[in-house]
């Protein structure tokens, strides 16, 4: 491959080619100090997510919000080190793992945060989850929906920066390395930018509801314990495949349009709730929930504990539900957790039919139907 030196890169970075991969296998490569520097630098990104509508009230300090209540949840599954288990997603540890996923001690003042509110807004927007019991309210379901999704537009825009640095990654490798570096991190790039549009978008309706134009344009359902739940999460999903097994939206497919579903589990006032929302009309999701909901009640829990640990990475466990659970218990929870962490492998369909790995410490003791 002969390329002028003034000529627009092969990598399509739009540079000339001078200025880019001309000498790059003479470069130095980049270092594990580096990949971590730029890691922290992400993760200390600030910024306040409500609606431009409502930036002029901002106040100067970005918080630490929790997405997972402190106060109620964390504290009701911590030990007795106010420590929970959680998935310590960061570079150093990928690099001291091997890449592999596993639950990890976590303090209760570092689990589920992320600089996504300044102090004004957090306050204005969640204090109905925060500081008044759980009464399954639509204001109350919302706010659990709003913050989710904003924690996944922050992670998603980091993994949007960190495709910046993967693209470096061939520094001081061969021509045909660079070539399929430049192929693998210019896909994950493509595929990241489509995932932030997507849930922009997704948001922007979001936004609508909050600044008071529309109503009751939220279907929410609720299941409720008298008991603390084991396993929290706050986390969004376009699950792909139903409990059938059977494939729903093919997300490989860019022309389609993903419809998602946000989901929260948490304790509050002793008792444990698990609320799954999503956009009124959304014929796919609410074909997903049918399938949740076919089948024995007391089976429901398991059915959660797959879906939690196969699509939320913002998971917090309890150590004691963790330490009585049986070996194959635990690999079945591992192995859910490493399903998604591959960007080029695709979902596969049958990751939440039932293999006869169940899960108990909770039961559902009521659901309720809200605004469907």
């Amino acid at each position: 491959m002969k390329i002028g030196r003034n000529e627009k890169c092969w990598c399509g970075s739009g540079k000339k080619y001078k200025h880019c991969h001309y000498g790059r296998e003479s470069e130095k490569s980049i270092t594990k100090g580096e990949a971590i520097a730029h890691s922290n630098k992400i993760a200390q990104r600030k910024c306040c997510y409500v609606p431009a509508a409502l930036k002029g009230d901002c106040s100067k300090k970005i918080i630490n919000a929790h997405t997972v209540s402190k106060s109620s949840s964390l504290i009701a599954i911590a030990d007795d080190t106010n420590h929970v288990l959680g998935l310590k997603i960061d570079l150093p540890n990928l690099f001291k793992n091997k890449g592999r996923l596993t639950p990890e001690r976590i303090g209760v003042n570092q689990a589920s945060t992320f600089k996504g509110f300044c102090s004004h807004h957090d306050k204005l927007l969640f204090s109905c989850i925060e500081d008044k019991p759980f009464t399954k309210e639509e204001e109350q379901c919302f706010a659990l929906m709003y913050r989710s999704v904003a924690k996944e537009l922050y992670a998603k825009e980091g993994s949007l920066f960190s495709s910046d640095l993967l693209k470096q990654g061939d520094k001081g490798r061969q021509l045909i390395d660079q070539f399929f570096i430049q192929k693998i991190a210019s896909a994950n790039q493509l595929g990241v930018k489509t995932a932030v549009e997507e849930l922009s978008e997704f948001k922007s309706k979001l936004d609508v509801q909050l600044l008071g134009q529309t109503t009751n344009d939220m279907c929410h359902l609720v299941f409720e314990s008298s008991r603390p739940i084991p396993v929290v999460v706050s986390s969004i999903v376009a699950p792909v495949s139903d409990f059938n097994g059977c494939l729903i939206q093919d997300l490989g497919d860019l022309s389609v349009v993903p419809q998602y579903l946000v989901f929260n589990s948490f304790t509050s006032d002793g008792k444990g709730y698990v609320v799954l929302s999503w956009l009124k009309g959304q014929s796919v999701v609410q074909g997903f929930i049918d399938t949740l909901l076919i089948g024995p009640q007391n089976e429901l829990f398991s059915k959660l504990v797959h879906f939690f640990y196969g699509f939320a990475e913002n998971t917090f466990t309890s150590p004691s539900w963790w330490d009585n659970l049986l070996p194959a218990q635990k690999e079945k929870v591992e192995k859910l957790i490493m399903s998604g962490v591959d960007p080029f492998e695709r979902e596969p369909e049958s990751l939440l039919i039932d293999d006869g790995v169940r899960f108990s410490g909770w039961d559902v003791e009521s659901l309720t139907k809200i605004n469907f």
